[in-house]
């Protein structure tokens, strides 16, 4: 005989409710909305109802409302052997304590404590090196790398990491000069309307800016709701309904820029010797590039130097700037120094003078990269 052993029923032990548990969803939202977006992945798992909202696109909408949207920056690898990207997120661990070097501190460690998150976002027919730019939560990829004409403009969603494809160019284009929402190549330039997604195809340039854009690197240094400006060696050229000449600048630097970024109508850009300047955004009859003062130390005390790096990256990080760097050192090959840079305008408006808040480093977890490009978002 067999005998069937019975456990004994286990009295319901009731839990006491939540606060959150008997307000409305409107209300719930509102007070998650206000959290900081990097601790969403650990309070989707109190419940469902909380993966729910916080996979909503409604609470980004409500974090739009009321100010609390935050930077979210990516980091771009172009992995050797590789013809597509690999796709970081950079994410904040804080209270990290500050680190000494030889005996004396000399910048201080990111107190974020920022490390990189592969993120599941690449997509097979967008190539490392296809022109991007970013507005507001969505990063824009338009046209096709060096040599690979595209017509092709995808567009991913920083807030659900989703890919759209949106409306093609009126023709195929490789290499091409974007600005926010403008694109050029020597075919002519076109204007992408971010409202209405539709696109504009302006008139062309006469003979001679036409040759000068054909035989020369160019960078499209700003834009307006009206205009936009090209600079060409020294010259500098404007469209407002018709093409016209400015002036010569004494001090260009545009055909040096590696990257630059637009902050509070202030254009940030980094040049091939790792030198950062800025110049205003509105200041288009008399353009004058200056060098951003108080940054010496970062160049003289950084490991590595901004002068030895192999690639440049700026960005705006929530109003201040981001800048990081790669190195040509073997030991270094999978990492990427940045450093965090507060920024502050003199009495006269003649001078920007940067301060140093920390100078850190991002480990990938790949034995060597090529190239680097970095991204901000705000969501």
């Amino acid at each position: 005989m067999t005998f069937e052993e019975v456990e004994p029923k286990q009295k319901k032990i009731s839990q006491p409710l939540s606060p959150f548990s008997s307000l409305p969803d409107e209300i719930t939202e509102n007070i998650l909305a206000r959290v900081s977006r990097w601790n969403y992945p650990s309070l989707s798992l109190v419940s469902k109802r909380f993966r729910s909202l916080l996979s909503s696109m409604e609470i980004y909408k409500t974090r739009s409302q009321i100010g609390t949207r935050e930077t979210s920056v990516y980091v771009c690898l172009h992995l050797p052997n590789q013809p597509y990207p690999n796709w970081y997120s950079v994410w904040s661990k804080p209270n990290q304590t500050l680190t000494k070097h030889r005996g004396k501190i000399r910048f201080k460690k990111d107190p974020t404590g920022n490390s990189v998150v592969p993120t599941h976002i690449n997509y097979p027919h967008i190539k490392s090196q296809s022109p991007t730019a970013t507005v507001g939560p969505d990063i824009y990829i338009i046209g096709g790398p060096w040599e690979e004409p595209s017509s092709s403009v995808w567009i991913l969603d920083c807030r659900s990491h989703t890919w759209r494809h949106g409306p093609n160019m009126t023709v195929a284009r490789e290499d091409p000069c974007m600005f926010v929402v403008r694109l050029t190549s020597l075919d002519g330039f076109v204007v992408f309307d971010t409202k209405t997604q539709s696109w504009t195809v302006l008139p062309g340039p006469g003979a001679e800016l036409r040759l000068l854009l054909k035989e020369n690197s160019y960078v499209l240094v700003n834009v307006t709701d009206e205009k936009f400006f090209v600079m060409i060696k020294k010259r500098e050229y404007t469209y407002d309904g018709t093409w016209k000449l400015l002036g010569e600048q004494s001090n260009s630097i545009g055909n040096y820029v590696v990257d630059s970024s637009w902050i509070n109508n202030v254009i940030y850009c980094c040049t091939l010797c790792g030198d950062l300047f800025w110049c205003d955004s509105e200041d288009h009859e008399g353009r004058e590039w200056r060098e951003i003062k108080g940054l010496r130390g970062l160049r003289d005390d950084c490991k590595m130097g901004l002068r030895s790096a192999s690639a440049y990256a700026v960005e705006d990080y929530g109003g201040k700037l981001m800048v990081m760097w790669g190195s040509s050192n073997i030991k270094l090959k999978n990492k990427i120094r940045y450093a965090k840079i507060s920024l502050e305008r003199s009495s006269d408006g003649h001078e920007i003078w940067g301060k140093i808040e920390c100078v850190d480093e991002l480990t990938f977890p790949c034995e060597s990269y090529k190239s680097f490009y970095c991204l901000s978002a705000l969501v």
